[in-house]
């Protein structure tokens, strides 16, 4: 128990840290997280999410800081994930209960009855009930990177949220002359400035 306790504890802070040390020095920061552009004498105000609160939301609440990124359809994934990655947690512990209680009664008493009399013996019992364990650890474990992965999602979202993706973004091949007056087939990338 006191591994999961660490194993939250620690991807937390990992998040905490990783969302306090992305201040980027590229975004303008005006009153109220937006950027404001101005092209052809038209003003226009595009939102820029501040990193460390879309990743604070997230630890709160998952699925907040999607939503506070304003990237709405990312919300019903993290939920569908998350409730997936739970139910399975949940139905694993079932089972594991169910193995266990008829494991218990076998031991204190073999010829109890139980669920599986005629159906299984001791041993596979045992073997049963182990994996069922092993998958509702397994299924905890992929809950925190779950729920880690989309706090750090949230935070590179806010980050990546007014990154340039242009059509100027080109790559070609095309004949070149090289310095010393020879030809060759060179290959040309143009970036928007």
């Amino acid at each position: 128990m006191r591994t999961k306790h660490f194993i939250c504890f620690f991807a937390f802070a990992v998040c905490i840290r990783f969302a306090s040390a992305q201040d980027s020095l590229a975004t303008v920061k005006e009153q109220d997280s937006s950027i404001v552009l101005a092209k052809d004498s038209v003003r226009k105000i595009i939102f820029q999410p501040d990193a460390k609160r879309a990743g604070l939301l997230s630890a709160l609440m998952p699925g907040m800081g999607q939503v506070y990124n304003r990237q709405y359809w990312k919300v019903p994934i993290v939920y569908a994930v998350m409730g997936t990655a739970i139910y399975f947690i949940v139905h694993n512990n079932n089972e594991y209960n169910r193995y266990r209680k008829a494991y218990v009664s076998r031991l204190a008493n073999p010829n109890s009855v139980d669920e599986f009399t005629g159906i299984l013996n001791i041993n596979g019992i045992k073997q049963y009930q182990d994996e069922a364990k092993k998958n509702m650890d397994l299924m905890t474990v992929l809950t925190v990177v779950v729920y880690a992965g989309q706090i750090m999602e949230a935070i590179s979202g806010a980050h990546l949220r007014n990154f340039d993706i242009s059509k100027d973004l080109t790559m070609q091949i095309r004949p070149v002359i090289t310095p010393i007056n020879t030809f060759g087939v060179g290959l040309v990338m143009n970036f928007k400035r």
